[in-house]
């Protein structure tokens, strides 16, 4: 079976204050078939070097021989992360601050790390690898069924979610000594109560620009690790320079010259190839209401004159035949229950008072 990608392979994006390469997702959960070779093959061309992951990251079913390091220049996933029924023993995400959780797995999860190791073997999934991940804009954390995981909170999931509650994580071995070495710099746990979301430092004058998302290295909102909203030319801005703009001589909206479309989380000065452009955003395919029109050689969505033309039938997916261990392996994903709601908050609390008792233990030393 051919795996869904979008349609975009990958852009190079400039000019900006260092080049960024955005790759696209994947959109496939737990469905694959036919040889291993492959699908590997296909997601190191599509991921090697990448910075932004446009959608979703999804590795499942990757025996232990598989090298992903080149997984390790990806700073944010615009949707959610899936890695499941994998057997080696490291995620390498070294360099992820951010999951915006655009899409979400299961509706509800943003990360979600289940069933990383062989049913008979002593192979399987034993560090997270996540130790720049301080961000998650949308969605939950669940992960259940990692025989060798030998610590999940690499992250200080108290400080990164959004919804506390929504943190299903289980079945591995507790080590605190994680949290003595760690730093907490960017966290928001240590900043002072002015500060309207991360900073650089505890004094009321070390915020981070609210734009930020992640952390930051200073004030300015060219400081952030990653953007809150858009990323333009380097600045973290609430919106992309829009395409109108208003004239306070003549009062009437014009043309603005440097106007910027959004694709994802970053402002280009055109849409990538494959994406029509309606009208301050780049987008896969034109609204109901609107047909496809090319203009100036810029293919844009525009308001239908009476009747929409009909689109094209949406090309029907083969069924995907799975074999049956893997059949196994995603019914006892199913079965698995996950009181996310009161476990999660005992949790995350009970980690956090860890982490703070041996804060203070290591600052008396």
């Amino acid at each position: 079976m051919e795996l869904h990608f979008f349609k975009s392979k990958y852009l190079m994006l400039e000019p900006l204050l260092f080049p960024v390469v955005v790759c696209s997702g994947t959109q496939n959960f737990l469905s694959t078939t036919g040889n291993s070779a492959i699908q590997y093959n296909l997601m190191r061309s599509r991921y090697n070097n990448c910075d932004i992951v446009m959608g979703n990251l999804e590795i499942t079913m990757m025996d232990h021989t598989r090298d992903f390091s080149f997984l390790q220049s990806i700073k944010e996933v615009t949707g959610y992360i899936l890695f499941a029924v994998n057997e080696f023993s490291r995620l390498p995400l070294d360099h992820l601050r951010v999951i915006r959780g655009t899409t979400l797995y299961e509706d509800q999860y943003a990360l979600a790390v289940m069933v990383n190791y062989q049913k008979e073997g002593g192979h399987g999934l034993q560090e997270l690898g996540l130790t720049h991940l301080t961000e998650i804009l949308k969605g939950g954390v669940k992960i259940i069924q990692n025989k060798y995981l030998s610590y999940a909170p690499q992250v200080n999931w108290l400080d990164i979610l959004k919804v506390k509650s929504l943190a299903c994580i289980y079945n591995f071995s507790f080590m605190p000594d994680f949290y003595k070495s760690h730093s907490l710099s960017v966290t928001k746990t240590v900043c002072a109560p002015q500060c309207n979301g991360r900073c650089f430092g505890r004094n009321p004058s070390e915020c981070c620009h609210i734009e930020c998302a992640g952390g930051c290295t200073g004030p300015q909102d060219t400081d952030c690790f990653a953007c809150r909203n858009f990323n333009n030319s380097g600045s973290c801005v609430p919106q992309c320079p829009q395409t109108l703009i208003y004239n306070k001589v003549t009062y009437k909206m014009e043309p603005n010259p440097n106007a910027k479309y959004q694709y994802g989380s970053i402002c280009v000065a055109q849409c990538p190839k494959n994406f029509v452009v309606d009208g301050s955003s780049c987008v896969s395919n034109c609204p109901s209401d609107k047909t496809e029109v090319e203009k100036n050689g810029v293919k844009t969505c525009e308001p239908c004159k009476g009747l929409c033309p009909k689109g094209l039938k949406s090309r029907v997916k083969p069924k995907v035949s799975i074999k049956k261990t893997e059949m196994l392996k995603r019914r006892e994903l199913e079965e698995e229950s996950c009181l996310y709601s009161i476990f999660g908050i005992i949790y995350i609390f009970f980690n956090y008072f860890i982490f703070a008792i041996s804060r203070f233990l290591s600052s008396q030393l």
